[in-house]
């Protein structure tokens, strides 16, 4: 039994100036904030789709004070520009970070409160948000088709969500032009981002038939795609799948779930301040080894064979091709790789901090303080 939901209008490949202005024109409102960030700004991006919008007869306002972990300042700032101008509207333009700031800021809008107070308090999300199209120049979180906004809040530097589905996208945009100035390291990171959207949500335990589907196809096409997208970004027919297969992961990861890999990202980002795909690869190798004996047969066969091995081979072979593939892309898989280091009271403090994160339920295999601790020590 699963229940599927998704009811944001995806817009695939069409320029996403024409289908911006199409979409803005059917939500019928005219003054706007556009969320971004200070590298879209400085390609341009930005002021071109100001313009765009302008030219429309539209009003805009534009945010872009962001950094790669969005945090609770950033919220309650584009929440501050939203009200100033009494803005109907909410354009997020980049990656997870501009997605999931624009969110919660268009949630706060029309819910009223903090965000610590929906992010550690309980408060229940009652309205529906102002409305969000959402852009993205990544092909990666997969949060243009997520009901969750994830923000890190200084006060208490541990990631976690907030989730409503009055938290979705009322469209998103996805114009794979958009990638194509994306540099090979950041379409690296975002892409094994998406990777590990798909394996997580493939065998967990909340896994589902349609899911499956999803995942399966996102990991076929990243795996095929994502080297091809690194070598050469201007590689359009490249660029065009993996956004797609970022699209599936992003919606096979919103409704079977994540696992131990983003469990123990979250406190590893918010302690290290690394890029959470980059996060995510780094761990990817060492949480599969240890999930190992509780995937279900059939999965781990299907895994072979989406990795170029055959039935026969040993279990372990998938964790040696994954390695492979993340150190191909040019990624670490230890954080010595980095010059980084976590003495053994930081392990300690962070395994007992994965524990506590919500993902952690999902994975196939049960991880206690101790056996976290052990991948930390892994990773080193």
């Amino acid at each position: 039994m699963f229940t599927y939901h998704l009811p944001t209008k995806i817009m695939f490949g069409q320029p996403a100036a024409s289908a911006l202005v199409q979409m803005v024109a059917e939500l019928n409102v005219d003054r706007l904030l556009l969320v971004s960030d200070p590298g879209l700004t400085e390609l341009g991006l930005v002021a071109r789709f100001e313009r765009i919008l302008s030219q429309a007869g539209l009003t805009v306002r534009t945010f872009g004070e962001l950094s790669t972990n969005p945090t609770t300042d950033s919220v309650h700032r584009a929440l501050a520009a939203l009200k100033a101008d009494q803005l109907q509207a909410v354009i997020a333009l980049g990656g997870g970070s501009p997605i999931d700031v624009a969110k919660a800021a268009a949630m706060l809008a029309t819910n009223g409160g903090t965000y610590a107070e929906y992010q550690w308090g309980g408060k229940a999300i009652t309205k529906p948000s102002l409305p969000l199209i959402a852009i993205p120049t990544t092909a990666g979180t997969g949060s243009e088709v997520s009901r969750v906004a994830v923000i890190v809040d200084k006060e208490n530097p541990f990631k976690k969500g907030v989730l409503s589905p009055h938290m979705f996208a009322r469209a998103a945009i996805l114009d794979p032009a958009l990638t194509v100035e994306l540099p090979p390291h950041l379409t690296a990171a975002t892409g094994i981002d998406a990777f590990t959207h798909a394996l997580e949500a493939y065998v967990g335990r909340r896994a589902n038939p349609y899911t499956d589907m999803l995942a399966i196809e996102a990991l076929r096409t990243i795996w095929q795609t994502l080297p091809r997208a690194v070598a050469r970004g201007n590689d359009l027919a490249a660029r065009s799948k993996m956004l797609l297969a970022s699209l599936w992961a992003g919606t096979a990861m919103d409704h079977a779930g994540l696992g131990l890999i983003h469990a123990l990202s979250g406190p590893l980002t918010g302690k290290l301040h690394l890029h959470h795909g980059l996060a995510n690869g780094l761990i990817l190798p060492a949480v599969l080894h240890f999930n190992l004996p509780a995937i279900e047969p059939e999965r781990l066969d299907t895994l072979k064979a989406l990795f170029g091995l055959t039935p026969s081979a040993a279990d372990s072979s998938l964790v040696e091709a994954v390695s492979t593939f993340v150190g191909q892309m040019g990624l670490p898989i230890r954080l010595g790789e980095m010059g980084l280091t976590l003495n053994e009271n930081e392990q300690e403090v962070l395994a007992e901090d994965t524990t506590r994160m919500v993902l952690i339920n999902n994975n196939p295999r049960t991880a206690s303080a101790a056996e976290c601790y052990d991948l930390l020590v892994r990773i080193a």
